[in-house]
């Protein structure tokens, strides 16, 4: 290609960048944009999906000290990483584990939504948002590979969708990190987290993954779940992996119970 059609073939992108901007711009001023969890209008024009209360509202886990292993936030700021009392007297599959945020607030509502009341629009935001945490939190671009904890079939048919796949998709994608939503596989449903005890969680997944193939084998994976709860899931997820060849199972989760 010559010179002059080059500088033509870049004048003509930086046309339509411009048009597609300046087109955006006056459809959010004609049709302001809402936020996607108080539906206030978005002010700034073009501030993403979220006003800037909501945003605000977001809690996230970016200062020490934290326990290196499982990413819980100690309420001390004082003193430096170090294993909290859970992870300190047990011996965890997976190889650490990071979350944005407490499960709580706006980040809690903004994952209800998101579950149970069917606004599957959330996952994009949402999933950039973990994306960018991954960014600061973990060395993302070491992964090979990213698995999303999957959900029993008749749960999915009951949702129609998968969060965590949704949440995988868009992490991989902004990582340019290959997706694996089919290997990984949830045998039977299990009674949910929340209701109950610590030992009875472990109990409940237990033997409740299984994996098909050899996608992991000698790999470093990323293992992506909306909410860590007692971490029980996510190690049983990682346990099943790493028997199947898994070099490295790191947890990146939205939130977390504290």
């Amino acid at each position: 290609m010559s010179r002059s059609r080059k500088q033509k073939s870049c004048n003509l992108q930086s046309l339509l960048k411009w048009t597609k901007k300046f087109l955006l711009s006056v459809a959010d001023f004609l049709f302001p944009p809402k936020c996607l969890l108080c539906k206030n209008f978005i002010i700034p024009y073009n501030n993403g999906d979220f006003c800037e209360d909501c945003l605000d509202n977001f809690n996230f886990f970016n200062n020490s000290p934290i326990c290196p292993k499982c990413g819980i936030l100690f309420k001390s700021n004082k003193g430096k990483d170090h294993l909290c009392s859970k992870c300190a007297g047990k011996s965890h599959s997976f190889d650490k584990a990071r979350s944005v945020g407490p499960f709580e607030g706006t980040l809690r509502k903004a994952i209800h939504d998101l579950k149970y009341s069917n606004k599957s629009m959330l996952a994009d935001p949402l999933g950039k948002i973990l994306a960018a945490y991954a960014g600061l939190m973990l060395n993302i671009k070491d992964y090979e590979i990213i698995l999303p904890v999957p959900l029993h079939f008749l749960r999915l048919r009951e949702r129609s969708f998968n969060q965590s796949l949704m949440l995988s998709r868009r992490v991989g994608k902004i990582w340019n990190i290959p997706v694996n939503a089919e290997s990984l596989k949830r045998l039977r449903q299990t009674k949910p987290q929340t209701s109950l005890s610590h030992e009875e969680r472990h109990k409940n997944v237990r033997g409740a993954f299984s994996f098909e193939g050899n996608d992991v084998r000698g790999k470093k994976v990323l293992l992506v779940d909306d909410v860590y709860t007692s971490g029980s899931t996510v190690d049983e997820c990682a346990r099943v992996l790493k028997k199947h060849g898994a070099l490295k199972v790191d947890v990146l989760t939205l939130a977390r119970t504290r």
